[in-house]
């Protein structure tokens, strides 16, 4: 299962009034709420529902490997506007793919009634997506950048 296809089944999840979704592929199942993220096998499905809902951080794991599992973060939009990865026209993005970040940082601006308000990381980490293109109309609570710990 690629981090593509969770983004998506995330980006879905963001704008439905769906509460959760629950999908089973290649062995790996993951459960999403609102309230975060759960990718587990099939085997440890069970053990899982007993244990309530999930909550931040996610948790991705590989059934696969025997590499401890990887904490990954959501930044989300605040507001509704227009995203932008840079502070102004013409210059380098914030942030990109591989960035480390700190708490604080600024990593996009959003645009809402002609007022730029800067999305800044709540948490340090590696970028290890970024969900919208420069210029991309975000609705409040879109996911923007996925983190990965550095744990």
């Amino acid at each position: 299962m690629d981090l593509d296809f969770v983004q998506k089944l995330i980006e879905f999840v963001s704008r439905s009034p769906v509460a959760e979704l629950e999908i089973e592929r290649d062995g790996v199942r993951i459960r999403m709420s609102r309230q975060g993220v759960l990718a587990q096998s099939a085997s440890q499905a069970q053990s899982a529902s007993q244990s309530g809902p999930a909550t931040e951080p996610a948790i991705f794991t590989n059934p696969a490997s025997t590499s401890p599992p990887i904490a990954r973060y959501s930044i989300r939009a605040p507001l509704t506007g227009v995203f932008y990865r840079s502070g102004t026209e013409g210059e380098p993005p914030l942030a990109s793919v591989g960035d480390v970040v700190v708490e604080g940082q600024k990593v996009g601006v959003l645009e809402a009634m002609k007022t730029f308000n800067v999305v800044e990381s709540d948490r340090a980490g590696r970028i290890v997506q970024i969900a919208f293109d420069d210029h991309a109309a975000v609705q409040s609570g879109d996911v923007l950048f996925v983190l990965e710990d550095l744990g």
